[in-house]
């Protein structure tokens, strides 16, 4: 019961935004009472903050997967914009905005994640390019994944991007082109035209990684 409360929360909280939900809405869409609900999480907040966790430990899984079998970096990160796309199409913009502003020990969870597990797949990614001489030699990995952590969450500021005149998911995918164009080579860029062309046809299924993530 835990479970399909959760499930159905994130999936009002996509559609709809995390303020305007209530524990009613989800009582009622699930068909049950609150009394239930509250069985199972103390409060909203709770029920957030084990949403976003339960996101997170889904996300790190799919990532460690595409890291470890894509066939190079520049494929890893077509395959991650992908992956964000799927992710993205369904979701609220004000979603997040209404977990950095209303829920601050979530937003905690969402900066640590960031700043530990997303900040070292970026490093990783940037290090093995430039092993493999996609990505320029004279980049400075540790600069470079910064500002690119930094992108991230910069694409999602509805102060700097208003959502009325950007969406979000689009944001995000023009300052990753930006951001690889950038450090790429000659080499690493025509790989990467290639890929954005034929829309990463490589030996992975992204398909198959993502109904993954929905049964983990």
């Amino acid at each position: 019961m835990r479970e399909r409360i959760l499930e159905k929360a994130q999936e009002l909280f996509f559609r709809f935004g995390v303020k305007s939900v209530t524990m009613d809405d989800i009582a009622r869409e699930l068909g049950i009472s609150k009394k239930t609900i509250y069985q199972h999480f103390e409060d909203k907040n709770s029920m957030v903050c084990a949403g976003v966790k339960h996101h997170f430990e889904c996300d790190h899984f799919i990532a460690e997967k595409i890291h470890n079998e894509a066939p190079n970096p520049i494929a890893e990160a077509v395959m991650g914009a992908e992956m964000m796309r799927q992710t993205m199409s369904g979701l609220n913009p004000s979603a997040i905005f209404d977990i950095k502003k209303y829920y601050p020990q979530a937003w905690d969870l969402f900066s640590q994640y960031k700043k530990e597990f997303v900040l070292d797949l970026i490093r990783r990614n940037i290090k093995k390019g430039i092993e493999m001489g996609l990505y320029r030699s004279n980049v400075n990995a540790e600069v470079i994944a910064r500002l690119r952590l930094e992108q991230v969450e910069m694409g999602l500021d509805p102060y700097i991007f208003p959502v009325g005149q950007f969406n979000p998911l689009d944001t995000q995918l023009e300052l990753l082109d930006h951001f690889l164009r950038g450090i790429v080579t000659p080499e690493g860029l025509e790989l990467y035209e290639e890929y954005t062309k034929t829309q990463l046809s490589v030996s992975i299924s992204l398909s198959a990684l993502l109904n993954t993530k929905s049964t983990y």
